[in-house]
This record gives C-alpha cells, structure tokens and sequence, in this order.
C-alpha cells in the first residue's frame, strides 16, 4: 500500500500536472500492479475543512468530491497504534496534528508515503517519495 499525503489526494484528483515526475510513475505503477493506493481519514477531514474555509475552491460540492475520492482510494485504518506513533513522533517533526497522523500510518503500516512537504521528508520518520 502508498499513502498519499493529503495536497497529493487533491492533486491527483484536480492538477495531476503538479505531481513531481517520481510521484506520478509511482502512483502510475501502484494501478497498474494492483497495488493499493490509500490516504488517511484524516485526510478527509482536512480536505472539508479548508473547502469550508474558502482555502480549497473545489469544482464540485465537497461531499461529491469526497465520494468520487473515495471510488479511487483506500481509506488506510485510523487506529489506537497510529494515534499513539504520532503523538510519539520525535523531535524536529513539526506540531501538524494531521501531518503527524499521516506520517504514523505510513509508519504503522510500513509504506511509502507520497508527499512534498519538505519538513515531513527531512524528518525522516517514515520512508517517503516525492
């Protein structure tokens, strides 16, 4: 399974373009094989928000754009051990409530996280790709 960090959900449904080259063969390969692709809940709730917020002008009403993302992707488990791997994520890792649960699936699940939030991979928690 590749967990994609949440501006890599938008990008892949709405700007493909922005993905870096590494990110899109990945993602590319993942379909082709049959590998799962999968972002965390949290992800959705980020998405929500922001959309509510005015910060994420979306072409569709959020629970639409929602549910075409959910015919695309995995929903990675939200569980007691991710929740526990981001409050224990050690320092210089950034305060993101969010980013930290992103990071402690990818942790707990042993994948691949796709993001190009610089302060995520120079932390170096989880194995990352952009």
């Amino acid at each position: 399974m590749i967990i994609l960090d949440t501006h890599v959900v938008i990008w892949l449904l709405t700007a493909g373009a922005r993905l870096s080259p590494r990110a899109h063969n990945a993602i590319l390969r993942a379909r082709i094989g049959g590998e799962a692709l999968a972002c965390s809940p949290v992800s959705l709730y980020e998405i929500a928000y922001a959309a509510r917020k005015k910060r994420l002008p979306l072409n569709a009403p959020v629970e639409e754009f929602i549910a075409a993302l959910q015919t695309q992707l995995e929903m990675a488990p939200l569980t007691a051990e991710i929740a526990v791997c981001a409050a224990g994520l050690p320092d210089p890792f950034h305060g993101d409530p969010i980013d930290r649960m992103i990071a402690a699936t990818a942790i707990v699940g042993d994948c691949v996280l796709i993001t190009h939030d610089d302060r995520i991979r120079k932390a170096n928690v989880c194995k990352t790709l952009w």
